[in-house]
Parts: C-alpha cells; structure tokens; sequence
C-alpha cells in the first residue's frame, strides 16, 4: 500500500467517525415529544434514570420544558389537567415564561438565569400559548386536557 492510498484510508475513517458523532450528538440533542398520541405521554425518569411505564395515579404529573440555543425545545407539549409543568434554563441569557393570554393559573414569571426553573400547574382544560418576553421568537404551547 503506497502513501497516498494509506492517506485516503485514513482520511476517510477521521470523516466517517466525524460523521458518527455528529449523527449520535443530533439524536440525543432531539426533544422528547409529548403529545396526545401518547408518545412518552404515560412515562416519566425516576431519580435513579430507570424509566417507568406509568406513575402512580395519586402522584402529581411533572413536564418539563427546556429553553436552549434559544429556542423552546419542547415547543408543544400535552398534559392533563392538575400538571405541574417545569420550564428550565440552560442558556447564559436570562429568559421568562410570559403567557400570550394571563389567566388565575398562568401568569408572566420573572427572568430566570441558566440552572433555574419555573413552574406552573395547569388546573383549567385549554390551550396556553406563550412565549420569553426578552426573546419573544421563543414560543411554546401547552395544551390541556381532562
């Protein structure tokens, strides 16, 4: 094998492996879906990572909504109603959850940083758009249902 050939082999195993770790980066980096077709809509992580099928029916439901790159990671989620929903921060910037429409549940936070959250529980049937008032082509949509 002469030195040009050996050069392509190598050349094209670095670009093949480069290739790999982009394509497994960018299905990590896809946010969970949780909509009314039931997608992960009945499963949540417990502390420990396992993954459980379906929490207690006493236990109250959590989602969570990620604010990174900015963007909303989960731009429409579906839960039912009496969920507490979770928006977190994992940009530098601060950021807001800022209903289009405030109600007696769902009001405007303040900015919160990169590690801090903001929660609400949805206890009235209905569709919840908002956005970040700072960044306000940061939009997000909770729909809920009985």
């Amino acid at each position: 094998m002469n030195k040009t050939t050996a050069g392509i082999i190598v050349a094209l195993v670095v670009i093949g492996s480069a290739v790999a770790v982009v394509a497994l980066n960018k299905e990590n980096d896809k946010p969970a879906k949780n909509s009314s077709s039931g997608m992960n809509a009945n499963k949540h992580n417990d502390d420990d990572g396992r993954r459980d099928e379906e929490p207690s029916r006493s236990a109250q439901e959590t989602n969570m909504i990620t604010y990174k790159g900015f963007e909303v990671a989960q731009k429409s989620i579906t839960v039912k109603k009496g969920t507490t929903v979770t928006w977190t921060n994992e940009d530098d910037a601060m950021h807001d959850v800022t209903p289009d429409t405030e109600t007696a549940d769902f009001k405007a936070s303040e900015l919160f940083g990169k590690g801090e959250s903001h929660k609400v529980t949805f206890n009235t049937v209905g569709s919840y758009p908002y956005h970040c008032s700072p960044h306000p082509y940061m939009k997000g949509m909770v729909e809920v249902i009985e």
